[in-house]
């Protein structure tokens, strides 16, 4: 694989994006676009808005980002989408998972043209260098299914529209951030957990440091974690408390009440909300646009067109959000204390646009250095501390992993993080020995020697919160029967996963909270399968047992496969496997599909037309389905 000449690091924020890049060979310092079409011309910013507009009638887009205004009554503008690209989020304004892609895909293609103006402008020839582009992920998504398809979105959009492009789903925005964050201070043996608090999302990740300097080395302590917490949802409630204020006076207001609240947290409450808790006031002021002139009404606490908003209110929705923030940090640190209490915990750092809050800023050093209202063994001397630049902490960690990944003139590459902890559980389909009091009133298949087997099994191979080598990642052995004839025909194993806690994990794929991620289709090689029943005296048909290793390789937002045969000889890569995610806004759970064994059709729960189970070592038979007496 030949070496980029340009790396892009772009995160795709609730409220706003950003995109870094650095140029090889030298590999320089990230710098981040800052320059954005706007209505006035050009804004300098170093984060674009994610909004995008379209005509009220016509339903084309007609701008994005900076330039989309709530105040154009024939634009509609869509905003705060990116939680949505997840079809299992429930959201509350209605909007459905294919709507927030139209958006997402066309603010990309709009995102990917701003980039092209960019280097046309300052790199020379740039469409003729080999260009990444990373994307973050947000924690909140933890199937990489669902991811799988976002990534084909963002190629669709532009960003792999030459051969000389390529598009990878790069680190979760938690793992981002603790990269930017231990290149500035930190020692070897530091333990600290970095706090990513956004527009839409808090992530945690909770790291060791193995070394530091240029080449950095992180071990996670704990799978990343993260919930729908952000400075969006200070907005939502203060509109909320808005539009209950403006209620009984909607007569006298020009514009819907939702329509003037949203504008009214637009321009001064972003100032204040940024400030927060400064300065030290009682109550703050809001002009209400939908009041001409200078009017008043005590019982809705506006003066001369102004609503006052008590300070004792913004405290209270600033609370929530930062209650459930340290809900989150609490859970990691206690339990680091129960399966790591000689770890002591040195900082913890913030980043992100909710990261920056001075206000968070003041509660954590309270409540972690201060010890008022949490206290840990793990956390005597626990420091707040927060990134240079919390907004653009992502974005720059994403260059900079991948610039040490690539390695310079001068130092070696080498990976940030040689281990992982898993998000999830993972595994793979097989079949069992059939015993009657395990297995009363299940399905099962008999082989032609009468042996019985029940299918739809799970073979967790990894199970959530497990340490896993980056590199060698999990191997498990399996073996297959297969009928003489069909040796070289395509086969196909499903992946199956779980969120749920390591002793409550599902025995098959139809008991709840299993979830199909992945169809991997195979082909077996001679070194990995041997005849059977051969000789021309033997009476028993022939038939072909393989035995081989599964791989699976855990990345930060991807599963990666191979397939080894006898003595490890790779037999498959995952480049020659052809693997189907199965996006959870395309598919139902495995919940209710049946297999009729190897070879076997499946119900349309999912659109798999053939099933063949894996066997656990040892393991033979092939047969046609039947009943369990009952």
């Amino acid at each position: 694989m030949q070496k980029p000449d340009i790396i892009v690091g772009i995160d795709v924020g609730q409220t706003c994006s950003g995109v870094a890049y650095s140029i090889g060979p030298d590999w320089s310092d990230p710098r981040n676009l800052n320059k954005w079409p706007s209505n006035d011309g050009f804004e300098r910013a170093d984060k674009v808005a994610s909004r995008v507009g379209y005509h009220k009638t016509r339903h084309n887009l007609v701008n994005w980002g900076f330039e989309s205004d709530y105040r154009d009554d024939n634009v509609v503008v869509h905003e705060q989408f990116k939680l949505v690209l997840d079809a299992e989020y429930e959201d509350d304004r209605g909007i459905s998972c294919s709507q927030a892609r139209r958006w997402y895909h066309d603010y990309l293609r709009q995102l990917y043209r701003e980039i092209e103006i960019f280097f046309d402008s300052s790199i020379p020839g740039w469409r003729n260098l080999r260009v990444e582009y990373h994307f973050s992920t947000p924690t909140t998504w933890n199937n990489p299914a669902m991811i799988a398809s976002i990534e084909h979105l963002i190629k669709s959009a532009g960003f792999a529209s030459t051969r000389m492009q390529t598009v990878h789903m790069a680190l979760t925005e938690a793992e981002a951030a603790a990269i930017e964050a231990s290149t500035t201070r930190y020692s070897t043996g530091d333990v600290f957990l970095i706090c990513d608090a956004g527009g839409g999302t808090t992530d945690v990740n909770l790291l060791k440091v193995k070394s530091t300097g240029r080449k950095i080395e992180l071990e996670p302590l704990d799978h990343v974690e993260g919930v729908a917490i952000g400075s969006t949802l200070i907005d939502f409630q203060m509109t909320q408390h808005i539009v209950e204020r403006l209620d009984p006076i909607r007569e006298h207001l020009k514009d819907d009440i939702y329509v003037l609240a949203e504008e009214m947290i637009k321009d001064r409450f972003q100032i204040v909300k940024h400030s927060f808790p400064n300065p030290v006031v009682d109550e703050f002021w809001l002009d209400v646009k939908g009041l001409p002139g200078t009017q008043s009404f005590p019982e809705a606490g506006i003066v001369d067109s102004r609503m006052s908003i008590s300070r004792g209110t913004l405290k209270h929705i600033f609370d929530q959000q930062v209650g459930k923030i340290f809900d989150l940090i609490d859970d990691r640190i206690l339990g680091l204390q129960e399966y790591s209490p000689n770890e002591k915990v040195s900082y913890i750092i913030l980043s992100g646009g909710l990261g920056s809050s001075p206000y968070l800023f003041e509660e954590m050093k309270r409540r972690y250095e201060m010890s008022e209202g949490f206290r840990s063994t793990n956390t005597p001397s626990t420091r707040i501390m927060k990134v240079l630049e919390p907004q653009l902490a992502v974005v720059r960690g994403l260059v900079k992993e991948r610039i040490q990944n690539l390695g310079t003139y001068t130092m070696p590459g080498g990976d940030v993080f040689t281990t992982r902890r898993c998000r999830n559980s993972y595994g793979v389909l097989v079949r069992l020995p059939y015993h009657e009091e395990q297995h009363f009133g299940m399905q099962f298949v008999e082989d032609l020697d009468g042996r019985r087997w029940v299918e739809n099994n799970v073979d967790w191979f990894i199970k959530k919160g497990e340490s896993i080598d980056a590199k060698a990642g999990v191997r498990r052995h399996y073996g297959a029967t297969i009928a003489e004839g069909k040796q070289y025909e395509v086969r196909q194993v499903l992946i199956v996963m779980s969120t749920l806690p390591v002793d409550r994990l599902p025995r098959q794929s139809t008991d709840a909270g299993c979830k199909t991620v992945a169809a991997v289709n195979y082909q077996l090689t001679d070194n990995d399968m041997k005849l059977k029943n051969r000789q021309v005296w033997k009476l028993k048909k022939k038939f072909w047992k393989a035995d081989f290793t599964f791989v699976v390789r855990l990345g930060p937002a991807d599963l990666r496969f191979q397939i080894l045969g006898r003595d490890d000889v790779l037999s498959t890569d995952h480049q020659g496997l052809k693997v189907e995610f199965m996006d959870p806004s395309e598919q139902k759970q495995t919940s209710g599909s049946k297999s009729s064994g190897l070879g076997g059709r499946v119900d349309s729960g999912t659109p798999i037309a053939e099933v063949r189970h894996l066997e656990l070592p040892n393991i033979n038979g092939i047969g046609k389905p039947t009943k369990s007496p009952t």
